[in-house]
């Protein structure tokens, strides 16, 4: 028998304890929760009460794609065999696409090295035979997630208030998001990694071009669109042309100027509030 007691614990400890709330076409979920594309509606009751948290299941994958904008899953259990004949490991590339950052275990009965292999080679994360318990599965998911945290945490470059994620190729800020094309993510890359040095046009377009020849306007054009989405997404970070020299990545001056006399205003109000108690001690 399964402690279901003492597996909800342990998965709230290690994934949380959030219910999620339900989707509309519009809303997405962003609580914790899982997937399950599997025909066997006791399996998907199974993973829900070891883990904890509330698990989506679907028996055809067609149903599962079909839902794909709507959830933003903590992770994604799979089935070989599905009702119809349909083969769980067909789906896996578009699921994997779907959600990059979300892991895949694949769950089965049939112990086949070649269905084990398919699975990896697919894109899936972990694979899990039945019948499983509670500390597997608990134990798969949160070494997973961990793994695709750490390996997508080498992705993401910050620099002020910005964050570019170099796979998905999006610059966000608390402002928004902005999709923007490879050699823009390129440029903007390697400033963050030269910030605070003037950085010549020539090297620039060396590293983000190699040995391809490229003309000056276009390099010029693509300063020109990083330029514009930084200024979009921030008021604090700014590429500066240093005439004749180059381009710097650094931090507006003007911008960080306000937030210091902002923070000092806050400090002498409150100083003043205290000026004002007198002599009273609490």
């Amino acid at each position: 028998m399964y402690d279901f007691k003492v597996a909800n614990t342990v998965a709230t400890a290690c994934i949380g304890d959030r219910l999620p709330r339900f989707a509309s076409s519009h809303d997405d979920i962003d609580t914790a929760y899982t997937l399950t594309l599997d025909d066997d509606p006791i399996v998907c009751k199974l993973i829900e009460e070891f883990l904890g948290v509330k698990n989506f299941s679907f028996s055809s994958a067609q149903d599962l794609l079909r839902s794909s904008e709507l959830f933003r899953p903590t992770g994604i259990f799979i089935d070989v065999h599905l009702a119809k004949n349909e083969c769980g490991l067909d789906v896996i590339p578009q699921v994997r696409k779907c959600w990059p950052d979300a892991p895949i275990i694949v769950i089965t009965s049939d112990d086949s090295n070649d269905h084990i292999g398919q699975a990896l080679a697919a894109g899936a994360n972990d694979f899990i035979l039945k019948p499983f318990g509670a500390s597997e599965l608990i134990a798969r998911l949160s070494s997973r997630r961990e793994e695709l945290k750490d390996r997508n945490s080498q992705w993401i470059v910050s620099y002020g208030d910005l964050e570019l994620d170099l796979q998905k190729k999006i610059l966000s800020s608390p402002l928004g998001q902005v999709y923007i094309s490879s050699k823009e993510a390129d440029i903007f890359a390697y400033l963050v990694r030269q910030s605070g040095i003037v950085v010549e046009k020539g090297i620039i377009k060396r590293h983000v071009w190699g040995s391809v020849k490229v003309s000056d306007n276009a390099l010029e054009r693509k300063i020109f669109e990083v330029r514009k989405t930084v200024r979009t997404l921030s008021s604090k970070v700014e590429i500066k042309t240093v005439y004749g020299k180059g381009l710097v990545l650094r931090l507006n001056s003007f911008a960080c100027d306000q937030e210091l006399l902002e923070d000092k205003e806050v400090l002498l109000g409150v100083s003043s509030l205290w000026e004002g108690r007198g002599d009273t001690t609490y």
